[in-house]
């Protein structure tokens, strides 16, 4: 609510002395009344009369038009309240009523309302009149926007400017010539510890004994006591000085006189406490002598480091492996001699071109293997080793192994090995050459071996004694498993060469895990055990090679028979599993060994626990099963606790299921 000022000026308006007075009568040194007009209409505040009775306006200027916006017409003989917009105006004019003839101005702050409804702040005066008999209060209206906004910006700008000086870092103080203080920031008061007394006292007579106090000795209290002398003898001097504390800090003190529209009116005080930069500048010289002592040692460090770079250079230029570092654009920055040497290039042209770029001594076939080996050490910091040919300067190809491993930290710097794999390429032909040749010059007469042995033991041959007969199985069953083997032997060769062909086709898995169930329940009985097929669905449309599906059933199968405890079950299941079905095959023997697990599906694995030797097998099993299932777009795998027992899984992805599918 706007306030009313209480001081007014005292003048003489009762009704029987505010007579208007003829202009002719006015003594000499008045205003004439054509001044008094031409005061009236130039003056930049509005001016009206109201009947102090029903607070109309009777008379308005020309200022008081322009103000709110209307015509004359429209405002002779309105309500005084239809332009306010105060709650605070009605008990003013109330106050008023109680002494409608007051004495004197009276004044207030309020707001009015235009003929547009806007509302503007407005400084009145107010004066009680007497014309011709008319009682008439007379009101100067002052629009105060601008001196609002003003005040306002004023406001926020010194608040704005104490918000910075309470902000600063520094301490500051600010005293007139007179020694009272003008201003200071909490920084100041934190850093001297002033009482709450020298603070109310607002002295700087006795913020500077309090200063003196703490400083940690005589000579420093000699200096600020010449700086406070400075305010009085040289006022426009400026002055920087360090000054010690007794608890061990150390603050510089800057003074600056104070001007103020170029009248000096003041001094300035600053203080900052450099106790940190104090410490750090002892802590620099006490590290000063520290890096030279270190650099004594680094000295030291780096011959014994050159030694250590040439004995390491010779090692690796001594290796049988390719060795190199390169960088994630693909940039062999660093080679040792054996691979320059299987590339063709020599160490001076690689020097001079700065390196080599792996695509140079590539074909494009390998450059995505490439490109994913590197992508690889983003992700988990070293890649799978691939074979790779390399072309070297002659244009040979060479078949070559790689693997990259990421620099650790280094920020997409590599090193990897090139193996050269010539001779082991010529090792795997001759002895694929040799077991294909071995493997089928043995499969024909084992044929007719089995065959014959067969023959005997189902009594073709005429009853034979016991002891006979005993030999004759023992002779069956053990060229049985010498035609497995030449089996595996021929199945792993073709897998080496490429040669095998896989007839991928839809069928029903269920049927087809059915039928190899019946066909291996005479094994499973020798062991003396069953299968069983429990969780499936009606039909299990899936893409392979049935025959090879049924040739991984039997590897898995035989498994499980050979290791469930007699008279146990091996159980089967077919689950679907987004996109896949998936088989498992369990069994509750002893389960396999920790130290086997990593091993289990590579060539000729077998454990070396006494029964599993007992079981018999070539090893290849599984290694021939795994290779089958990744061929036909699937996936192969085992969970085993010891103790417990092993379940061995494959995925076969899955086939479009049919409406004919029903039938059958």
């Amino acid at each position: 609510m706007p306030k009313t000022h209480g001081k007014h000026t005292r003048q003489k308006n009762s009704p029987e002395s505010a007579v208007c007075q003829p202009v002719g009568s006015l003594d000499e040194g008045h205003f004439s009344y054509g001044l008094l007009q031409h005061l009236v209409q130039h003056h930049k505040n509005a001016i009206m009369a109201v009947d102090p009775v029903n607070l109309v306006l009777l008379k308005v200027d020309d200022n008081t038009c322009s103000m709110l916006g209307y015509q004359r017409e429209e405002l002779i003989g309105r309500a005084l309240s239809t332009v306010e917009s105060s709650l605070y105006d009605v008990f003013f004019w109330e106050e008023l009523k109680q002494d409608a003839y007051f004495e004197g101005v009276r004044t207030g702050e309020t707001e009015w309302l235009t003929k547009n409804g806007v509302s503007i702040p407005i400084a009145r005066r107010v004066t009680s009149y007497i014309e011709d008999g008319q009682h008439m209060w007379v009101l100067q209206i002052e629009d105060i926007t601008q001196l609002r906004h003003s005040t306002e910006e004023q406001i926020y700008l010194l608040s704005q400017l104490q918000g910075s000086i309470e902000a600063t870092a520094e301490g500051i103080l600010v005293v007139d010539l007179q020694g009272k203080v003008i201003n200071l920031n909490g920084r100041f008061s934190h850093i001297w510890q002033l009482p709450d007394e020298v603070l109310a006292a607002r002295s700087a007579a006795l913020i500077f004994e309090q200063i003196k106090g703490l400083l940690a000795n005589q000579a420093d209290q000699v200096i600020f006591g010449k700086m406070q002398n400075s305010l009085i003898e040289e006022p426009e001097r400026e002055t920087e000085d360090l000054l010690a504390l007794r608890d061990g800090r150390y603050v510089v003190c800057v003074s600056k006189p104070y001007f103020q529209r170029d009248r000096l009116i003041g001094r300035v005080f600053s203080l900052r406490d450099i106790t940190p930069m104090k410490q750090v500048e002892q802590e620099l010289v006490a590290a000063r002598d520290a890096a030279e002592l270190a650099s004594q040692e680094k000295s030291q460090m780096l011959d014994a480091l050159r030694v250590s770079e040439s004995r390491l250079r010779r090692l690796v230029n001594s290796s049988l492996i390719g060795i190199m570092q390169g960088n994630k654009e693909g940039e062999i920055t660093e080679a040792n001699d054996v691979l320059l040497q299987i590339v063709g290039i020599s160490r001076e042209a690689f020097t001079r071109n700065q390196g080599l770029h792996w695509a140079q001594f590539t074909s494009e076939a390998f450059h995505a293997i490439y490109q994913k080996s590197l992508d690889d050490l983003q992700r988990q910091e070293q890649s799978v080793p691939y074979e790779i040919e390399i072309i070297d300067q002659n244009g040979v190809q060479i078949p070559a192994m790689v693997g990259l491993a990421q620099l650790e930290g280094a920020d997409g710097e590599w090193v990897g090995f090139v193996l050269d794999l010539t001779e082991q390429r010529k090792a795997d032909r001759i002895k694929s050459d040799f077991i294909s040749m071995v493997s089928h010059e043995l499969r024909t007469p084992l044929t007719s071996i089995r065959g014959a042995l067969g023959l005997l033991e189902s009594g073709v041959g005429g009853d034979l004694s016991p002891k006979i007969m005993n030999l004759v199985k023992i002779a069956h069953k053990n060229s049985q498993r010498l035609g497995a083997l030449v089996n595996d032997l021929l199945d792993m060769e073709k897998l080496a060469s490429g040669k095998m062909i896989l007839n991928i086709e839809r069928f029903d898995l269920v049927a087809l895990i059915k039928q190899s169930l019946e066909a291996n329940a005479a094994y499973a009985q020798t062991m003396n055990v069953k299968y069983r097929l429990n969780d499936h669905p009606d039909q299990a449309w899936v893409m392979g090679d049935s025959s090879r599906v049924l040739q991984v059933l039997a590897n898995l199968l035989s498994n499980g028979a050979k290791f469930a405890p007699a008279g146990d079950f091996v159980d089967v299941r077919i689950l679907p599993d987004q996109g896949t079905f998936r088989v498992e095959v369990r069994d509750r023997g002893a389960g396999i060994p920790m130290n086997f697990r990593d091993r289990i599906f590579k060539k000729f694995a077998q454990a070396d626990d006494g029964n599993t030797r007992q079981q018999g097998g070539t090893g290849l099993g599984l290694n021939i099963s795994r290779t089958f299932v990744e061929k036909m777009g699937g996936e192969i795998g085992f969970e085993s606790e010891e103790g417990v027992g092993t379940m061995f899984w494959f995925t076969l992805v899955a086939g479009v299921h049919r409406r004919a599918d029903i039938e059958r």
